[in-house]
Protein backbone atom coordinates (compact mmCIF):
# COMPACT_ATOMS: atom_id res chain seq x y z
CA UNK A 1 0.00 0.00 0.00
CA UNK A 2 1.35 3.42 -0.95
CA UNK A 3 1.83 5.76 2.00
CA UNK A 4 0.70 9.39 1.94
CA UNK A 5 4.25 10.45 2.81
CA UNK A 6 7.57 8.86 1.87
CA UNK A 7 9.33 9.80 5.13
CA UNK A 8 7.26 7.90 7.71
CA UNK A 9 9.80 5.10 8.24
CA UNK A 10 13.09 5.31 10.14
CA UNK A 11 15.09 8.16 8.49
CA UNK A 12 18.03 5.85 7.67
CA UNK A 13 15.74 3.27 6.07
CA UNK A 14 14.03 6.00 4.03
CA UNK A 15 17.40 7.06 2.62
CA UNK A 16 18.33 3.44 1.93
CA UNK A 17 15.08 2.95 -0.03
CA UNK A 18 15.88 5.95 -2.25
CA UNK A 19 19.65 5.47 -2.54
CA UNK A 20 19.85 3.51 -5.81
CA UNK A 21 17.51 5.94 -7.58
CA UNK A 22 19.59 8.90 -6.37
CA UNK A 23 22.99 7.32 -7.18
CA UNK A 24 23.09 5.66 -10.63
CA UNK A 25 26.76 4.67 -10.32
CA UNK A 26 26.17 2.36 -7.34
CA UNK A 27 25.15 -1.30 -7.45
CA UNK A 28 24.46 -1.89 -3.77
CA UNK A 29 24.01 0.03 -0.52
CA UNK A 30 24.17 -1.48 2.98
CA UNK A 31 23.02 0.10 6.22
CA UNK A 32 24.44 -0.97 9.58
CA UNK A 33 22.70 0.95 12.35
CA UNK A 34 21.12 0.80 15.77
CA UNK A 35 17.33 0.73 15.40
CA UNK A 36 15.95 2.45 18.50
CA UNK A 37 12.42 1.22 17.79
CA UNK A 38 13.55 -2.42 17.98
CA UNK A 39 16.38 -1.70 20.45
CA UNK A 40 18.93 -3.68 18.43
CA UNK A 41 21.68 -3.35 15.84
CA UNK A 42 20.38 -4.20 12.35
CA UNK A 43 21.85 -4.72 8.91
CA UNK A 44 19.79 -3.84 5.81
CA UNK A 45 20.70 -3.87 2.13
CA UNK A 46 19.36 -2.84 -1.26
CA UNK A 47 20.77 -4.12 -4.58
CA UNK A 48 20.10 -3.52 -8.24
CA UNK A 49 20.14 -7.27 -8.78
CA UNK A 50 17.03 -7.79 -6.63
CA UNK A 51 13.52 -7.66 -8.03
CA UNK A 52 11.96 -4.18 -7.80
CA UNK A 53 15.11 -3.05 -5.97
CA UNK A 54 13.49 -3.39 -2.57
CA UNK A 55 15.52 -3.36 0.62
CA UNK A 56 15.79 -6.46 2.76
CA UNK A 57 17.32 -7.26 6.12
CA UNK A 58 20.50 -9.29 6.37
CA UNK A 59 20.67 -11.51 9.42
CA UNK A 60 23.96 -12.21 11.16
CA UNK A 61 24.97 -14.57 13.98
CA UNK A 62 24.58 -13.16 17.47
CA UNK A 63 28.27 -13.82 18.21
CA UNK A 64 29.24 -11.31 15.49
CA UNK A 65 27.30 -8.45 17.12
CA UNK A 66 30.32 -7.21 19.11
CA UNK A 67 32.40 -7.12 15.93
CA UNK A 68 29.77 -5.11 14.06
CA UNK A 69 29.36 -2.65 16.90
CA UNK A 70 33.14 -2.30 17.12
CA UNK A 71 33.32 -1.18 13.49
CA UNK A 72 30.44 1.19 14.17
CA UNK A 73 32.39 2.85 16.98
CA UNK A 74 35.70 3.33 15.19
CA UNK A 75 34.62 4.48 11.70
CA UNK A 76 35.47 7.99 10.54
CA UNK A 77 32.95 10.20 8.72
CA UNK A 78 34.18 9.16 5.23
CA UNK A 79 36.27 6.12 4.47
CA UNK A 80 37.00 4.03 1.37
CA UNK A 81 37.58 0.37 2.11
CA UNK A 82 37.81 -3.03 0.49
CA UNK A 83 35.54 -6.02 0.99
CA UNK A 84 38.05 -7.63 3.29
CA UNK A 85 37.53 -4.80 5.77
CA UNK A 86 33.78 -5.37 5.95
CA UNK A 87 33.25 -8.00 8.68
CA UNK A 88 29.99 -9.40 7.32
CA UNK A 89 30.89 -9.49 3.59
CA UNK A 90 31.79 -13.19 3.44
CA UNK A 91 28.67 -14.17 5.37
CA UNK A 92 26.34 -12.15 3.17
CA UNK A 93 28.02 -12.73 -0.21
CA UNK A 94 25.39 -15.31 -1.16
CA UNK A 95 22.90 -12.43 -1.38
CA UNK A 96 24.98 -10.72 -4.09
CA UNK A 97 25.82 -11.49 -7.66
CA UNK A 98 29.32 -12.91 -7.42
CA UNK A 99 30.59 -11.21 -10.57
CA UNK A 100 30.19 -7.82 -8.88
CA UNK A 101 32.59 -8.60 -6.03
CA UNK A 102 35.49 -9.04 -8.36
CA UNK A 103 35.01 -5.46 -9.52
CA UNK A 104 34.47 -3.75 -6.14
CA UNK A 105 37.88 -4.31 -4.53
CA UNK A 106 38.55 -1.09 -2.55
CA UNK A 107 35.65 0.75 -4.06
CA UNK A 108 33.29 0.66 -1.08
CA UNK A 109 32.53 4.03 0.48
CA UNK A 110 31.62 3.97 4.17
CA UNK A 111 29.87 7.04 5.63
CA UNK A 112 29.18 7.31 9.35
CA UNK A 113 26.64 9.43 11.24
CA UNK A 114 26.39 9.79 15.01
CA UNK A 115 23.65 7.83 16.75
CA UNK A 116 22.44 9.65 19.87
CA UNK A 117 20.64 6.59 21.23
CA UNK A 118 23.54 4.20 21.77
CA UNK A 119 26.26 6.87 21.35
CA UNK A 120 27.89 4.98 18.51
CA UNK A 121 27.68 5.51 14.73
CA UNK A 122 25.33 4.42 11.98
CA UNK A 123 27.04 3.34 8.76
CA UNK A 124 26.16 3.42 5.07
CA UNK A 125 28.23 1.25 2.68
CA UNK A 126 28.10 2.31 -0.99
CA UNK A 127 29.46 -0.29 -3.46
CA UNK A 128 31.03 1.25 -6.60
CA UNK A 129 32.46 -0.22 -9.77
CA UNK A 130 36.13 0.52 -10.37
CA UNK A 131 35.75 2.73 -13.44
CA UNK A 132 34.41 6.26 -13.57
CA UNK A 133 32.11 5.88 -16.60
CA UNK A 134 28.96 5.69 -14.44
CA UNK A 135 29.64 9.28 -13.35
CA UNK A 136 30.44 10.59 -16.83
CA UNK A 137 33.96 11.52 -15.74
CA UNK A 138 36.20 9.61 -18.19
CA UNK A 139 36.33 6.70 -20.60
CA UNK A 140 35.15 3.28 -19.37
CA UNK A 141 38.67 1.88 -18.96
CA UNK A 142 39.81 4.57 -16.50
CA UNK A 143 39.66 3.79 -12.78
CA UNK A 144 38.30 6.03 -10.02
CA UNK A 145 41.26 8.09 -8.82
CA UNK A 146 41.95 9.24 -5.28
CA UNK A 147 40.78 12.71 -6.31
CA UNK A 148 37.57 11.24 -7.78
CA UNK A 149 36.93 9.33 -4.57
CA UNK A 150 37.44 12.39 -2.37
CA UNK A 151 34.98 14.42 -4.45
CA UNK A 152 32.42 11.58 -4.56
CA UNK A 153 32.69 10.96 -0.80
CA UNK A 154 32.21 14.67 -0.07
CA UNK A 155 29.16 14.98 -2.33
CA UNK A 156 27.42 11.82 -1.14
CA UNK A 157 28.11 12.56 2.54
CA UNK A 158 26.57 16.03 2.31
CA UNK A 159 23.67 14.69 0.27
CA UNK A 160 22.86 12.01 2.86
CA UNK A 161 23.32 14.47 5.75
CA UNK A 162 20.91 16.90 4.08
CA UNK A 163 18.39 14.12 3.47
CA UNK A 164 18.61 13.03 7.10
CA UNK A 165 18.07 16.57 8.33
CA UNK A 166 15.10 17.08 5.98
CA UNK A 167 13.44 13.78 6.89
CA UNK A 168 13.86 14.35 10.63
CA UNK A 169 12.48 17.89 10.28
CA UNK A 170 9.47 16.63 8.30
CA UNK A 171 8.79 13.89 10.84
CA UNK A 172 8.99 16.39 13.73
CA UNK A 173 6.65 18.74 11.87
CA UNK A 174 4.18 15.92 11.20
CA UNK A 175 4.27 14.89 14.86
CA UNK A 176 3.52 18.49 15.86
CA UNK A 177 0.64 18.69 13.36
CA UNK A 178 -0.73 15.35 14.55
CA UNK A 179 -0.46 16.42 18.18
CA UNK A 180 -2.34 19.63 17.42
CA UNK A 181 -4.93 17.71 15.39
CA UNK A 182 -5.47 15.26 18.25
CA UNK A 183 -5.83 18.19 20.64
CA UNK A 184 -8.44 19.81 18.37
CA UNK A 185 -10.35 16.56 17.99
CA UNK A 186 -10.25 15.95 21.74
CA UNK A 187 -11.35 19.53 22.40
CA UNK A 188 -14.20 19.09 19.93
CA UNK A 189 -15.20 15.87 21.66
CA UNK A 190 -15.15 17.61 25.06
CA UNK A 191 -17.17 20.54 23.72
CA UNK A 192 -19.75 18.18 22.23
CA UNK A 193 -20.00 16.38 25.58
CA UNK A 194 -20.37 19.70 27.40
CA UNK A 195 -22.98 20.86 24.90
CA UNK A 196 -24.92 17.64 25.39
CA UNK A 197 -24.76 18.12 29.15
CA UNK A 198 -25.82 21.76 28.86
CA UNK A 199 -28.63 20.78 26.52
CA UNK A 200 -29.88 18.23 29.04
CA UNK A 201 -29.60 20.72 31.86
CA UNK A 202 -31.36 23.36 29.77
CA UNK A 203 -34.17 20.89 29.06
CA UNK A 204 -34.62 20.21 32.77
CA UNK A 205 -34.62 23.93 33.54
CA UNK A 206 -37.15 24.60 30.77
CA UNK A 207 -39.46 21.91 32.07
CA UNK A 208 -39.21 23.30 35.61
CA UNK A 209 -39.91 26.78 34.29
CA UNK A 210 -42.87 25.41 32.32
CA UNK A 211 -44.36 23.87 35.45
CA UNK A 212 -44.01 27.21 37.23
CA UNK A 213 -45.63 29.07 34.32
CA UNK A 214 -48.49 26.56 34.14
CA UNK A 215 -49.25 27.13 37.83
CA UNK A 216 -49.04 30.87 37.28
CA UNK A 217 -51.45 30.70 34.34
CA UNK A 218 -53.98 28.44 36.07
CA UNK A 219 -56.87 30.68 37.09
CA UNK A 220 -58.68 27.83 38.78
CA UNK A 221 -56.41 26.23 41.34
CA UNK A 222 -58.45 23.04 41.19
CA UNK A 223 -57.46 22.49 37.57
CA UNK A 224 -54.46 20.23 37.05
CA UNK A 225 -52.38 20.46 33.88
CA UNK A 226 -49.59 18.09 32.95
CA UNK A 227 -47.43 17.66 29.87
CA UNK A 228 -47.32 14.71 27.51
CA UNK A 229 -43.89 13.20 26.78
CA UNK A 230 -43.87 14.61 23.25
CA UNK A 231 -44.75 18.02 24.60
CA UNK A 232 -41.82 17.77 27.03
CA UNK A 233 -39.52 16.93 24.13
CA UNK A 234 -40.71 19.97 22.17
CA UNK A 235 -40.38 22.30 25.15
CA UNK A 236 -36.89 20.91 25.83
CA UNK A 237 -35.85 22.10 22.35
CA UNK A 238 -37.48 25.53 22.70
CA UNK A 239 -35.05 28.42 22.14
CA UNK A 240 -37.31 31.46 22.39
CA UNK A 241 -37.84 33.91 25.24
CA UNK A 242 -39.75 33.32 28.47
CA UNK A 243 -42.51 35.60 27.20
CA UNK A 244 -42.93 33.51 24.05
CA UNK A 245 -43.02 30.29 26.09
CA UNK A 246 -45.62 31.74 28.43
CA UNK A 247 -47.75 32.83 25.46
CA UNK A 248 -47.63 29.38 23.91
CA UNK A 249 -48.46 27.73 27.25
CA UNK A 250 -51.47 30.02 27.62
CA UNK A 251 -52.70 29.00 24.20
CA UNK A 252 -52.14 25.29 24.98
CA UNK A 253 -54.04 25.58 28.28
CA UNK A 254 -56.93 27.28 26.52
CA UNK A 255 -56.91 24.57 23.85
CA UNK A 256 -56.91 21.75 26.45
CA UNK A 257 -59.78 23.28 28.45
CA UNK A 258 -61.80 23.98 25.31
CA UNK A 259 -61.47 20.42 24.01
CA UNK A 260 -62.40 18.99 27.42
CA UNK A 261 -65.49 21.16 27.83
CA UNK A 262 -68.46 19.23 29.22
CA UNK A 263 -66.41 16.24 30.33
CA UNK A 264 -66.45 17.25 33.99
CA UNK A 265 -62.75 16.48 34.16
CA UNK A 266 -60.44 18.93 35.90
CA UNK A 267 -57.23 17.20 34.83
CA UNK A 268 -55.93 18.29 31.44
CA UNK A 269 -53.20 16.77 29.32
CA UNK A 270 -51.22 19.35 27.37
CA UNK A 271 -50.37 17.50 24.16
CA UNK A 272 -47.63 18.40 21.75
CA UNK A 273 -50.27 19.27 19.14
CA UNK A 274 -51.51 22.11 21.36
CA UNK A 275 -48.17 23.91 21.07
CA UNK A 276 -47.16 25.84 17.98
CA UNK A 277 -43.38 25.56 18.03
CA UNK A 278 -43.02 25.79 14.26
CA UNK A 279 -42.44 29.55 14.55
CA UNK A 280 -44.20 30.16 11.26
CA UNK A 281 -44.82 33.78 12.10
CA UNK A 282 -41.18 34.31 12.99
CA UNK A 283 -40.08 32.59 9.79
CA UNK A 284 -42.41 34.75 7.73
CA UNK A 285 -41.17 37.84 9.54
CA UNK A 286 -37.56 36.85 8.81
CA UNK A 287 -38.41 36.34 5.14
CA UNK A 288 -40.03 39.80 5.16
CA UNK A 289 -36.83 41.29 6.59
CA UNK A 290 -34.75 39.57 3.92
CA UNK A 291 -37.02 40.79 1.15
CA UNK A 292 -36.96 44.31 2.54
CA UNK A 293 -33.17 44.27 2.72
CA UNK A 294 -33.05 43.43 -0.98
CA UNK A 295 -35.15 46.49 -1.83
CA UNK A 296 -33.66 49.95 -2.37
CA UNK A 297 -33.49 52.05 0.80
CA UNK A 298 -36.19 54.45 -0.38
CA UNK A 299 -38.67 51.54 -0.76
CA UNK A 300 -38.21 50.23 2.79
CA UNK A 301 -40.20 52.98 4.53
CA UNK A 302 -43.47 52.02 6.17
CA UNK A 303 -46.02 53.56 8.45
CA UNK A 304 -43.79 53.14 11.53
CA UNK A 305 -40.56 54.26 9.89
CA UNK A 306 -39.68 56.83 12.59
CA UNK A 307 -40.10 54.25 15.36
CA UNK A 308 -38.18 51.73 13.26
CA UNK A 309 -35.29 54.21 12.88
CA UNK A 310 -35.43 55.00 16.62
CA UNK A 311 -35.02 51.31 17.49
CA UNK A 312 -32.11 51.04 15.05
CA UNK A 313 -30.43 54.06 16.61
CA UNK A 314 -30.93 52.68 20.13
CA UNK A 315 -29.44 49.31 19.08
CA UNK A 316 -26.36 50.98 17.57
CA UNK A 317 -25.96 53.26 20.60
CA UNK A 318 -26.25 50.28 22.97
CA UNK A 319 -23.53 48.41 21.07
CA UNK A 320 -21.30 51.50 21.28
CA UNK A 321 -21.94 51.73 25.04
CA UNK A 322 -20.78 48.13 25.58
CA UNK A 323 -17.70 48.61 23.40
CA UNK A 324 -16.76 51.60 25.59
CA UNK A 325 -17.10 49.44 28.69
CA UNK A 326 -19.99 51.47 30.10
CA UNK A 327 -23.13 50.25 31.83
CA UNK A 328 -26.16 49.82 29.60
CA UNK A 329 -28.28 52.66 31.07
CA UNK A 330 -30.69 55.07 29.41
CA UNK A 331 -28.34 57.99 30.08
CA UNK A 332 -25.36 56.23 28.41
CA UNK A 333 -27.43 55.03 25.45
CA UNK A 334 -28.84 58.54 24.93
CA UNK A 335 -25.32 59.97 25.10
CA UNK A 336 -24.10 57.60 22.35
CA UNK A 337 -26.89 58.48 19.90
CA UNK A 338 -26.10 60.51 16.79
CA UNK A 339 -28.00 63.39 18.32
CA UNK A 340 -27.61 62.84 22.08
CA UNK A 341 -30.80 62.82 24.13
CA UNK A 342 -31.58 62.45 27.83
CA UNK A 343 -32.73 59.33 29.64
CA UNK A 344 -36.11 61.03 30.20
CA UNK A 345 -36.47 61.57 26.46
CA UNK A 346 -35.85 57.85 25.81
CA UNK A 347 -38.44 56.86 28.43
CA UNK A 348 -40.95 59.30 26.94
CA UNK A 349 -40.54 57.89 23.43
CA UNK A 350 -40.79 54.32 24.64
CA UNK A 351 -43.94 55.15 26.61
CA UNK A 352 -45.78 57.06 23.88
CA UNK A 353 -44.78 54.73 21.03
CA UNK A 354 -45.05 51.43 22.92
CA UNK A 355 -47.75 49.97 20.65
CA UNK A 356 -45.71 50.70 17.52
CA UNK A 357 -42.58 49.34 19.20
CA UNK A 358 -44.30 46.05 20.14
CA UNK A 359 -45.62 45.66 16.58
CA UNK A 360 -42.15 46.21 15.14
CA UNK A 361 -40.58 43.78 17.63
CA UNK A 362 -43.08 41.12 16.60
CA UNK A 363 -42.69 41.92 12.90
CA UNK A 364 -38.88 41.76 13.01
CA UNK A 365 -37.95 39.10 15.62
CA UNK A 366 -34.35 38.87 14.38
CA UNK A 367 -33.57 42.59 14.83
CA UNK A 368 -32.50 44.67 17.85
CA UNK A 369 -31.27 41.62 19.75
CA UNK A 370 -29.10 43.58 22.20
CA UNK A 371 -31.71 46.02 23.47
CA UNK A 372 -34.33 43.24 23.54
CA UNK A 373 -32.23 41.15 25.91
CA UNK A 374 -30.29 43.70 27.96
CA UNK A 375 -31.84 47.20 27.79
CA UNK A 376 -34.17 47.39 30.79
CA UNK A 377 -36.42 50.29 29.58
CA UNK A 378 -37.34 48.37 26.40
CA UNK A 379 -37.80 45.13 28.37
CA UNK A 380 -40.27 46.96 30.64
CA UNK A 381 -42.32 47.91 27.59
CA UNK A 382 -42.32 44.27 26.46
CA UNK A 383 -43.35 43.01 29.92
CA UNK A 384 -46.21 45.50 30.16
CA UNK A 385 -47.45 44.41 26.75
CA UNK A 386 -47.31 40.73 27.79
CA UNK A 387 -49.17 41.39 31.03
CA UNK A 388 -51.81 43.35 29.18
CA UNK A 389 -52.23 40.48 26.73
CA UNK A 390 -52.71 37.89 29.49
CA UNK A 391 -55.15 40.14 31.38
CA UNK A 392 -57.26 40.42 28.24
CA UNK A 393 -57.04 36.65 27.63
CA UNK A 394 -58.21 35.87 31.14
Amino acid sequence: MNELFTFLDNPYLVILEQSLANLPGIERVDLLFYNAENAQTELHSIQRSTQNEQRFQLHFPSDSLDTLNAIRRKQSAKNWMGLSNIPYSNKSSKNLRQDLFSEFESHVLCLSFANTTDFSKDLFFFYFRKNASDFGLNLADNLLTTSNKAIIAHLIYNSVATQLKTIIHNQDSLRLINEQTRYILESKKNIEAQNAELKLRNRENLLQLTEFLINDLSANRQDVFYLSEKAKEQIGEFSGSVFELKKKLSMAISMAKTLSFGSGNQEYLLKADYFNFTNKQEKQAQETVSSLERLPVENRKHQHSKTYDFLNEMEQAAQSVLKSGWKLTSANVGHKMEKPITAAAISDKLKHHSEKIIKLLEQYPAKWTLIRKRFRPLQNVMVKSENKHFEQAS
